[in-house]
């Protein structure tokens, strides 16, 4: 159910708020203007914990009240699983904030409900993929709940209808965004990934050499040396980092503080938009790009080309609906269930070697019989087994 600016006089709302400018300005403009609005911050893991700790301490101040949500669980578990499936979008990009948009919503509606809210609002711009996304999620999480578009609204659009206006709107309130955003340039973090979008990036013939990354140095910044890394894989998802079995938002942590300091990561694509047409996006992902390696290293040594060939559709099928805001549909769910059969003998440890920006080489996979595995795969004379029908899971036979 979508609603209006002028049917919220009597309504409490709960806005989404992720720290970047649009949310901000709107939820400062709301309060001012005397709608009773209330501040959901979720944690996931977009800034240091300083920096969020500052940020809410400051919407505080201006009379804002703030409900944080610690989500780095939630958002990291569902980042794995991305990477479990190989599910990246156009130009082999992770997609990770239309992933975030799933968690947020999911996350933020019990709280909405115990806050008393019954409006969901969040900081779009209209046209934007981002509109579609909470949308979709709104009504799949909160059917029950209204659901306010801003940019939608006429008000909204002649106060704030640009990001200088929403900058000016904020100084004046004395807030600021969270690290990364200005008027001129846009950021959007979690744990998994941190996208920017800027007028310059629009233009094609802008280079993303020189883009400031946030989540580690270039590949001319990173050593002068190779890194080896191991990774475990059980069933297809990454449990350990160099024999370090972690949580989920601890291991994805420190897999991009490892892939941050070699240079990994970073991919600049002109991507197919929700609504037909293609933009431009530069999108640094580092852990999940070292991650991903050791996961298709486990796959390629365990999969036949049969289950491969499936897998890559079911990956497809699924990062399209992560992007468009279907995550929790029926084809999403389909997806992840043959890809998780595929996965399921996908069991491995792989040595990685990181140096300037790639993986430069890397160790067998130590998978049941190990190299006795891929060594009997090569050799298929003499009455050996047919590889690309039999299961390679688990210690080979004689």
């Amino acid at each position: 159910m979508d609603l209006s600016l002028s049917e919220l006089k009597r309504r409490k709302i709960g806005i989404c708020l992720s720290g970047g400018l649009s949310s901000l300005a709107l939820a400062s403009w709301l309060h001012g203007g005397g709608y009773d609005v209330e501040a959901f911050v979720l944690d996931i893991g977009q800034c240091p914990e300083k920096d969020f700790r500052e940020f809410t301490g400051a919407v505080r101040a201006a009379g804002i009240p703030v409900h944080e949500v610690d989500a780095r669980r939630t958002m990291a578990d569902a980042a794995l699983d991305v990477v479990a499936f190989q599910a990246h979008y156009d130009g082999g990009y992770w997609n990770t904030t239309g992933l975030s948009r799933a968690v947020i919503v999911e996350r933020v509606v019990p709280e909405l409900r115990r806050a008393g809210a019954g409006v969901l609002a969040h900081g779009c711009v209209g046209g934007g993929n981002d509109q579609r996304r909470f949308e979709r999620y709104g009504a799949h999480f909160a059917p029950d709940l209204a659901v306010f578009a801003p940019w939608r609204d006429p008000e909204v659009l002649a106060a704030l209808p640009d990001r200088e206006a929403m900058a000016r709107h904020i100084a004046s309130a004395g807030l600021v965004c969270m690290p990364g955003n200005t008027a001129e340039h846009s950021v959007d973090g979690n744990l998994a990934g941190t996208s920017h979008e800027d007028a310059g990036l629009e233009d094609l013939g802008t280079t993303a050499a020189g883009l400031e990354r946030l989540m580690g140095v270039s590949p001319r910044q990173a050593p002068d040396r190779v890194e080896t890394v191991s990774v475990t894989v059980e069933h297809g998802r990454p449990v350990a980092l160099d024999g370090r079995r972690l949580p989920p938002e601890e291991l994805l942590e420190l897999a991009n503080t490892v892939g941050g300091r070699n240079g990994l990561g970073l991919t600049d694509v002109v991507e197919h938009r929700i609504n037909g047409t293609k933009c431009r996006g530069v999108y640094e992902a580092p852990g999940m790009e070292l991650l991903s390696h050791a996961v298709r290293a486990a796959y390629e040594t365990v999969t036949d080309r049969g289950a491969a060939d499936t897998a890559r559709f079911l990956a497809r099928q699924l990062a399209v609906c992560v992007y468009e805001g279907t995550a929790h549909g029926r084809t999403a769910r389909a997806a992840r269930a043959g890809l998780a059969e595929i996965a399921g003998p996908a069991d491995a440890t792989v040595r990685l070697d990181l140096y300037k920006g790639g993986v430069v080489g890397r160790a067998l996979p130590e998978i049941g019989g190990g190299a006795d595995v891929l060594r009997q795969r090569r050799f298929t004379g003499g009455g050996g087994h047919n590889w690309d029908s039999a299961p390679l899971a688990g210690p080979a036979s004689g």
